[in-house]
C-alpha cells in the first residue's frame, strides 16, 4: 500500500508539473528592437522603426497586433484600418489585425446553459436566427444554411480560393475542431482552415485557442477573413472599422513581416506624439505578447 501510494504521488506530481509548465505553441520567440524617432507637433511624424533581432522567423500580419500607448490613450497601428472600440461586456469581441483585413475574435463560451453566437459578416455578436457559429464550452456548431469545408493541410494564410462543389451543407453535428492533450490537460485546436459560404460570400476561419490571456478556458479565439477581403461587409461598415491613426510602412508586403526587414510606424493625420512625447509600443502575435527591446 505504501509503494502504491508513493507511485501515485509521483505520477500526480509529474502530471501537475506538465500542466503547470505547459508551453503554448502560440506566439513567437522573435524579439522586436524598437528605435524611437524624434517627433514634432505635426500629424504625420515617424514614431519608431521596428526590426527583429538575428535568428527571427517570418510572422504573418494576420496574427499581429501593434499598439502605441501614450498616457491613457491607445492607438492601433495597421496597414490602413482599425476596429472601433466596443463595449467589453459582450460575448463576442473582434479586433482587426495589423494587415487591415483579418479579424481576431474571442468568443465567450463559458455558459453551460446557453450558446454564444458569432456572426462572421457582422464581426460581432449574433443571435439564434442570425449567426455563423454558436459555441458553449467546447461545443461549436455552424448555423443552418452555412456551407463549409475543412482544409486540414492548408494554412489560413494560403487559402485564397475554394471549389464550391466540395462544400458541405451539414450543420447538425458539432465541429471536431480540437484535440485533447491528456498529459497537459489542454484543449488544442487542430491545424487547418475552415472555408465558409454565408449569404453568397466566402470566408475562411481558423481556430487559434481555447484560452484567454489569463489562461482561462472556454474563451474560443478564431481568425476570420473574407476570401475577397475588400468585399467583407464588416470592413465596409464605418460603425465597425475606421482609418487607423498609426500606419505601418514597409518595403515588404502585407502578408508577412519578413525576418530581415524593418518597418516604420507613422502618424496618419493624427497627432499621437508631440515633441515631448513618451510612448510605449505593445505587440502581440497570435494573442501572445512579443518581447521588445528599446535602443538607447
Amino acid at each position: 500500500m505504501v509503494a502504491t501510494a508513493l507511485v501515485a504521488t509521483i505520477v500526480l506530481a509529474a502530471w501537475t508539473y506538465l500542466v503547470v509548465s505547459y508551453d503554448s505553441p502560440l506566439g513567437t520567440d522573435n524579439v522586436v528592437v524598437i528605435d524611437r524617432s524624434p517627433t514634432s507637433n505635426g500629424t504625420s511624424d515617424i514614431l519608431a522603426t521596428l526590426s527583429f533581432e538575428d535568428g527571427a522567423e517570418d510572422l504573418d500580419w494576420a496574427s499581429m497586433l501593434i499598439e502605441i500607448q501614450v498616457a491613457e490613450q491607445a492607438y492601433t497601428c495597421s496597414f490602413g484600418s482599425q476596429s472601433v472600440d466596443v463595449d467589453e461586456d459582450v460575448k463576442v469581441n473582434s479586433r482587426l489585425s495589423s494587415d487591415g483585413v483579418t479579424f481576431s475574435t474571442t468568443i465567450d463560451a463559458t455558459s453551460e446553459d446557453s450558446f454564444a453566437y458569432f456572426s462572421v459578416p457582422m464581426q460581432g455578436e449574433g443571435n439564434e436566427s442570425n449567426h455563423t457559429v454558436r459555441a458553449s464550452k467546447t461545443d461549436v456548431f455552424f448555423s443552418e444554411g452555412i456551407e463549409w469545408m475543412y482544409l486540414s493541410d492548408i494554412s489560413f494564410r494560403d487559402v485564397d480560393s475554394v471549389n464550391k462543389s466540395k462544400l458541405s451543407n451539414s450543420t447538425t453535428d458539432r465541429l471536431e475542431w480540437y484535440s485533447y492533450d491528456l498529459a497537459a490537460h489542454r484543449i488544442t485546436p487542430n491545424g487547418g482552415t475552415y472555408v465558409l459560404l454565408q449569404d453568397d460570400m466566402f470566408y475562411k476561419m481558423q481556430f487559434m485557442s481555447y484560452y484567454n490571456e489569463n489562461d482561462e478556458s472556454r474563451h474560443i479565439s478564431v481568425l476570420t477573413s473574407a476570401l475577397v477581403p475588400e468585399e467583407h461587409p464588416a470592413l465596409l461598415d464605418p460603425n465597425l472599422v475606421v482609418p487607423s491613426p498609426c500606419l505601418i510602412e514597409t518595403s515588404g508586403d502585407t502578408v508577412q513581416w519578413n525576418a530581415t526587414q524593418s518597418i516604420t510606424l507613422r502618424e496618419q493625420n493624427t497627432q499621437i506624439c508631440d515633441e515631448n512625447c513618451s510612448l510605449n509600443i505593445n505587440i502581440t502575435y497570435e494573442m501572445i505578447a512579443v518581447k521588445t527591446e528599446n535602443t538607447e
